[in-house]
């Protein structure tokens, strides 16, 4: 048609020459064609932009949307204060502060389960919250968000591929199901998959489906992002695969190219990290892979979880889940049922579509079923195959839940629920696309249908509202501290209130220092948070020492955690306790606010009893003191020197207790700190044998390192990694040359 319209407009215009253009064309033909080119150009410019503004008003007057998109916001941000922080939650937002801060470029992030280094994705995405912030609260609003993108992005792809209703059920259930919202709130990698999962799978569609071209290129680019978000998406490869075998049109070289080029980008850190370290990781994981494997169903009742009510049976009679349970045990079975029927429905339609493609029924037709096999004839029938759109999208979409299902069935190393996230929102698909086709089947049937099609509306809402109300009571039972936690539970919120609280406390009263204990699951996120406050800190590790401030200094500020009972029982035997406020903790005892007077020693010792320029031991004699049915001796110290705070950065002093008899016990205390303070006391105990008396007599030695980041330098480039590095251990030695101290 074009080509007909310059003819027609060439030849009005004095071009000499015939249809085919074979002769040079004049002026006036030229100027013809550049006028014909740039109308056109600007009509179809038009025609994008109008394309373009209708779809946008489409999107806006979609109102559907924006309550599906409240519900989710809701339940994402409700009470975010409260996210959990622990030791990964601590350790990768710390790690993405301290890349803003120092100008690092990270090359790992926390460490695996198998104990391999995890790749740096989540670091990246988190410098965004922390180059303005130091809050952690950031990286938890922004797992949140993502995940509300992840329910948008649901909706977005099930209406296009499988219809408006089915992406109303889809996004709505997604946005108000238990554990996937448990996996939006709190900081962690695994957290942050779902969006780029559903992004991935629209890009497949993209390719398979519309069968348009440019998909393997963000394709190939969104599998190597992921896979840094947690390695079992590596299981997503196979989607990838069974697209470029079903589009094989759409394919270019320079998409692929592009793609790779892509993800050797965004791993070249990770790469030079391995380089240095002689790829140890991988060694770990060819030994693994080599681990006998068994077959379970974990993996299936990990997947049914996903798409239950409550994320875990309620034990505790005052929750309100609890009061729920006997209505969500039911919703629990029937969501059950949902999602096998359909998986149902996606396999009729993926079988339907054999009958109902006329090319595949016209080329069954053609070939003689009696012929043998050849190569012509199996080509004919994957061309068949994968003509038609219905087909290709159902394999993709079974494909995408069944597959790494059976994989992770037949596992060697312990599973874990989040390595199921992979597959979401896809359940939540099958049941929209169950209801979906439903409703079309009963709509064919015309009037007669009508009340059980409503029926069938009315039934869906209220599974929806009961699905929220059980989500919501989940909620509230954990704001308002119905849920009891474990050791290993920590809340920011929480934890930043009584930080906060020392803070003010020490300015209100003008005292200069404040102490913190830390134990196995607070020490990393109480690190990172107390380099936040205004007074200087010393964090220390509780579980074998205590620092006391120098009586010369007066009294200071400490925050003890309630399972710190250590710390709290040699307060009491070496200070004066004032205890100023509880902090609550959520789920569990409250902390302990209080001002310390530390006593003076009891008898200053020797000149030589102390290590250079170290310590210096302030009781000549063993002390023994009593906490609950264990006898322990203090030994107590006072610091030589001062060492400021800096980052990921710790001081330890590892002392070890002697007898001086002939027996072969001894016993080492490792004394953590995070700043050291001239003239501030240390009180270490060990543990006593049962033959130990007054009047035993202990060698004391002690060691000193420094444990701090391990960024390893690549010219310019530092890396920033999970590991840290520990100094050479310095045996300290007292002032006469000798490594020993005598306690007697």
């Amino acid at each position: 048609m074009l080509r007909e319209v310059l003819y027609q407009l060439s030849h009005r215009n004095g071009y000499q020459g015939d249809r085919e253009g074979r002769p040079y064309p004049t002026q006036a033909t030229r100027q013809t064609r550049n006028m014909v080119g740039a109308t056109l150009a600007v009509a179809l410019d038009n025609s994008h932009r109008h394309r373009l503004q209708h779809t946008l008003r489409v999107w806006l007057t979609t109102w559907e949307l924006y309550p599906v998109l409240l519900l989710a916001g809701f339940l994402r941000l409700y009470r975010l204060d409260i996210t959990e922080f622990d030791q990964d939650q601590a350790i990768v937002f710390r790690m993405a502060r301290d890349a803003v801060m120092h100008g690092l470029l990270p090359a790992t992030s926390n460490i695996a389960s198998i104990r391999i280094n995890n790749p740096p994705g989540v670091i990246y995405l988190l410098m965004l919250p922390a180059f303005f912030s130091s809050n952690p609260l950031g990286g938890a609003l922004l797992i949140a968000l993502l995940n509300i993108l992840a329910v948008l992005l649901t909706y977005i792809f099930v209406r296009r591929y499988f219809g408006r209703l089915a992406a109303v059920l889809a996004a709505s259930l997604y946005a108000t199901a238990s554990t996937p919202l448990h996996f939006s709130r709190f900081i962690w990698q695994q957290n942050m998959i779902a969006p780029f999962v559903v992004l991935f799978f629209i890009v497949l569609y993209r390719g398979v489906v519309d069968r348009r071209k440019g998909w393997l290129f963000p394709a190939v680019f969104l599998l190597g992002f992921v896979i840094q978000l947690h390695e079992s998406t590596v299981l997503l490869a196979i989607p990838l695969v069974l697209a470029l075998i079903l589009a094989p049109e759409t394919l270019r070289w320079r998409d692929l190219a592009f793609g790779l080029l892509a993800v050797l980008l965004i791993y070249f850190p990770y790469l030079l990290w391995e380089f240095s370290i002689n790829f140890n990781d991988l060694f770990i994981l060819l030994r693994l892979s080599k681990l006998p494997s068994h077959i379970d169903s974990v993996a299936i009742s990990y997947y049914i979880n996903f798409f239950s009510p409550y994320s875990q049976v309620p034990g505790n009679p005052h929750t309100l889940v609890y009061q729920l349970y006997p209505i969500l045990s039911w919703l629990s079975r029937f969501m059950l049922w949902l999602v096998i029927a359909g998986f149902i429905t996606a396999l009729v339609l993926f079988l339907r579509s054999f009958i109902t493609n006329p090319l595949t029924a016209a080329r069954a037709g053609e070939t003689n079923a009696t012929e043998p096999v050849s190569w012509s004839r199996i080509w004919n029938w994957w061309t068949n195959f994968r003509s038609s759109p219905q087909r290709c999208s159902m394999l993709l979409l079974l494909a995408w839940q069944i597959v790494p299902l059976l994989y992770l069935s037949r596992h060697s190393l312990p599973i874990f629920p989040y390595y199921l996230l992979l597959l979401m929102p896809a359940p939540f698909i099958l049941i929209g696309l169950f209801i979906e086709r439903l409703s079309l089947w009963m709509r064919q049937y015309g009037r007669r249908w009508n009340i059980p099609r409503y029926a069938l509306y009315v039934f869906i809402c209220l599974v929806l509202l009961a699905q929220t109300v059980g989500t919501t009571a989940g909620l509230i039972d954990e704001a308002v501290q119905n849920n009891r936690h474990g050791l290993g539970y920590n809340s920011l919120g929480f934890m930043q209130n009584a930080l906060t609280e020392a803070d003010h406390l020490a300015q209100r009263r003008h005292l200069n220092h404040v102490y913190i204990s830390s134990n196995t699951y607070t020490q990393e996120a109480l690190r990172y948070l107390a380099e936040q406050m205004s007074t200087p800190t010393t964090v220390f590790d509780a579980s074998s020492s205590l620092v006391l401030p120098n009586p010369a200094d007066g009294p200071a500020v400490y925050l003890v955690g309630p399972d710190d009972t250590l710390a709290l029982s040699l307060l009491n035997q070496f200070a004066s306790v004032t205890l100023v406020d509880r902090p609550p903790r959520l789920g569990s005892d409250p902390y302990n606010l209080m001002i310390v007077q530390p006593a003076a020693p009891v008898s200053a010792s020797a000149s030589n009893q102390k290590f250079a320029n170290n310590l210096q031991l302030l009781d000549t004699q063993p002390r023994f003191i009593n906490i609950g049915s264990t006898t322990l001796l203090a030994t107590r110290w006072t610091f030589l020197r001062a060492i400021p705070l800096f980052y990921r950065t710790t001081y330890t002093y590892s002392i070890t207790a002697a007898l001086q008899t002939g027996s072969s016990w001894s016993r080492y205390s490792d004394c953590i700190f995070t700043s050291i303070r001239a003239g501030d006391q240390l009180i270490v105990i060990f543990p006593l044998p049962a033959t130990a008396h007054a009047s035993t007599r202990f060698n004391l030695s002690a060691r000193y390192y420094v444990t701090g980041p391990h960024n390893v330098a690549f010219g310019p480039l530092q890396l920033e990694n999970i590991r840290d590095r520990r100094s050479i251990p310095i045996t300290l030695q007292t002032p006469g040359g000798s490594n020993i101290l005598i306690l007697m």
